[in-house]
């Protein structure tokens, strides 16, 4: 009977903690922001590139609206994460990047700085093009 007292809240707790697509979608606005002094195609095409650099599996390509999602598998230290990055044009001369990363199982998760390791390898791109 305590066994059963330990394991649902438990399991309740650790579903809610899990971020879905939709959940890190949600999340817009409370990323890690940079700016780039591009045009919108070069960026976005830059981050689909950087994406691919670091083996992300792509689950959502918006080009119109700005938004893609990744996702990226289990490892020794993580249970995966999921990652959304949100592209805008505030001007016709530059091009704002906002990546949201959350862990698919947070509480047991250990997931690397996915906004820092895209944002270089972004960078990475853009000076290669």
């Amino acid at each position: 009977m305590r066994f059963s007292a330990l394991i649902i809240p438990l399991t309740v707790f650790l579903l809610s903690a899990c971020a879905s697509t939709d959940t890190v979608k949600e999340a817009q606005g409370q990323g890690v922001k940079r700016s780039y002094p591009y045009g919108y195609d070069r960026v976005y095409n830059a981050v689909l590139a950087a994406a691919k650099a670091k083996e992300l599996e792509v689950t959502e390509n918006d080009r119109a609206g700005g938004r893609l999602t990744l996702s990226h598998g289990v490892t020794a230290l993580s249970w995966g994460e999921r990652i959304a990055v949100f592209i805008s044009r505030p001007s016709a001369t530059s091009t704002e990047v906002e990546i949201v990363s959350k862990p698919v199982l947070a509480p047991l998760n250990f997931p690397p700085d996915w906004p820092k390791i895209l944002f270089d390898q972004i960078d990475a791109e853009l000076r290669a093009s």
